[in-house]
């Protein structure tokens, strides 16, 4: 025949009501003794920046764009929020966007500044 005997539980003992967790208090820190990492920290700083190169820039913003937010429009990189119209600012897409002197302008405002204008 087999006995059990009954081990008691972390709850059943109130060590988890008294170390605040289940694994707290686990490790008695008089057993722990520092080691010296074997791994050098090769950084010089906490202000040193990661650079990725090669990064497209937004013609409009000048910050980086990813391939999920980017357009081409007259063969230049933008946003797809940042594809505005230079006088009304309004949102456009690559189909209606026209061009004056490197920026662009929706159909409206091109129309406006730039046509043609009759004597009157």
């Amino acid at each position: 025949t087999r006995v059990y005997h009954r081990v008691p539980t972390l709850a059943s003992s109130g060590i988890n009501a008294e170390y605040g967790g289940a694994t707290a208090g686990c490790l008695d820190a008089a057993d722990e003794t520092p080691t010296q990492s074997k791994f050098k920290n090769t950084h010089t700083s906490a202000k040193t920046k990661v650079v990725i190169s090669n990064q497209e820039k937004c013609v409009r913003c000048e910050k980086t764009v990813y391939f999920a937010e980017r357009m081409v429009v007259l063969n230049k990189i933008f946003h797809k929020t940042c594809v505005k119209c230079k006088k009304c600012n309004k949102t456009m897409e690559p189909g209606s966007v026209t061009e004056h002197d490197d920026e662009i302008y929706c159909k409206n405002c091109y129309g406006k500044e730039f046509a043609p204008h009759g004597k009157h």
